[in-house]
């Protein structure tokens, strides 16, 4: 499972593009010196040419995955609550030990996944790098095109 902004730079800009701006966040990091300039200049080459139109609904998308990404983090809490309740309230609750064992591990299954969905997210450091600065590009390129038509 990949983070959510992978998937989103990967269906905007394309796989091949998301793995090479991996590799030069990955390699800036390990340097020491993150600079986003040639990332930037590579996605701004790739959209400068969109419509107006395109961009704004690059935008939109990208702000439904920011949102995405914020709702996961904060939800995960509560999901945690209401998986220690439940398995409180199954537990005290006199029923099959069979039935018990099975709900208790389903979800049990439930709850790691969205754990692991919680963690892919919140520690996709490189990917968030790379989505601020996709979020740049398309914001310079509306402030360029509103310049433009007014």
């Amino acid at each position: 499972m990949a983070s959510i902004f992978k998937k989103l730079i990967s269906k905007e800009l394309g796989e091949n593009n998301y793995n090479k701006y991996f590799f030069v966040c990955q390699k800036s990091i390990q340097n020491k010196a993150f600079d986003s300039k040639e990332i930037y200049n590579d996605i701004y080459e790739h959209l400068k040419n969109k419509d107006r139109i395109v961009i704004k609904k690059m935008q939109e998308r990208l702000n439904d995955t920011m949102f995405l990404a914020m709702r996961i983090c904060k939800t995960y809490f509560f999901s945690f609550l209401f998986f220690i309740g439940a398995i409180f309230y199954i537990l005290t609750k006199d029923i099959q030990p069979l039935i018990t064992f099975l709900s208790i591990l389903l979800m049990s299954f439930c709850f790691i996944g969205k754990t692991y969905q919680f963690i892919v997210n919140k520690y996709c450091f490189i990917d968030a790098q790379i989505v601020l600065v996709y979020k740049t590009v398309l914001d310079r390129i509306l402030l360029i095109n509103e310049r433009e038509h007014s």
